[in-house]
């Protein structure tokens, strides 16, 4: 199978490494805003392809992997839906927005073609989906992460906080997925695979805090419901490429790609 990655930061670029010894895939094909990264990247590895424009490739590939922002979210996945191909997507906190879920929803199931969603960098979410067939009573996620992992943030500068002059532990948020996911686009994408797993963006509880003290991005997942209940614990190292990314939501993109592509999937 051919695949194309779209973006070569610290997840894209960890997926295009691994995919070089997967037998069963041929080709990546890597497409970037900064052609440098991407060319960098093709250099090194011998199944990299670097395009500019994915859409002469379209009819050439099995699955695009958006591994880059909301905004290459909305741009690239209609356009590969809309030529009949699979999408896994990591910028998962894009489906916040109802009429582009809708969208996505209706395109894929017209053209045939497959929308995925890994678990990205928290736990539970098998368990998670399953519990959700029957009465959930409360979904609540409690991500905590180091001053480095926030970076620039519009509504954090807009109540006057900067992470970087933060002294002892900080709740930063606390709302609806929904809410979690607009205002911090590059931090909790989690709440959007939860919300997505569960009980939908509005009734999904999130907690936003910085801690100074802590050295891992942790995500406490808690669930209660007909099922029973639900507590996970995930302590994430950062990616070393990008504090804002943990290391496990590339190797979950990494792990989706291979149950995609294989023959055998475990926790479905």
């Amino acid at each position: 199978m051919k695949i194309c990655v779209i973006g070569c930061g610290a997840i894209g670029a960890a997926i295009a490494r691994e995919m070089e010894h997967l037998s069963n895939i041929d080709t990546v094909y890597l497409t970037d805003r900064s052609q440098e990264c991407a060319t960098r990247l093709q250099q090194k590895l011998a199944k990299v392809s670097y395009v500019p424009d994915i859409v002469p490739i379209l009819n050439d590939i099995g699955l695009v992997v958006e591994a880059a922002s909301q905004d290459a979210a909305r741009y690239y996945v209609p356009l590969a839906l809309s030529a009949g191909v699979d999408v896994l997507i990591m910028s998962v906190g894009v489906l916040h927005d109802e009429e582009f879920q809708a969208d996505t929803h209706r395109l894929a199931k017209r053209k045939g073609a497959k929308v995925h969603v890994p678990s990205g960098a928290v736990g539970g979410i098998d368990a998670l989906s399953a519990a959700r067939l029957d009465e959930m009573d409360e979904v609540l996620l409690t991500t905590t992460k180091p001053p480095s992992a926030f970076g620039k943030n519009q509504y954090l500068a807009s109540k006057g906080v900067v992470p970087s002059e933060i002294r002892v532990r900080t709740e930063l948020f606390e709302g609806s997925a929904r809410e979690a996911v607009k205002h911090f686009p590059q931090n909790i994408n989690v709440a959007a695979t939860i919300a997505l797993a569960g009980i939908g963006f509005d009734k999904t509880k999130i907690r936003i805090v910085c801690d100074p003290q802590v050295k891992t991005n942790e995500h406490h997942l808690q669930a209660r419901g007909r099922f029973g209940e639900l507590d996970v614990v995930t302590r994430n190292v950062p990616s070393p490429r990008n504090p804002k990314t943990s290391y496990l939501a590339a190797m979950s993109a990494i792990s989706a790609i291979k149950k995609i592509t294989g023959s055998f999937w475990i926790g479905a």
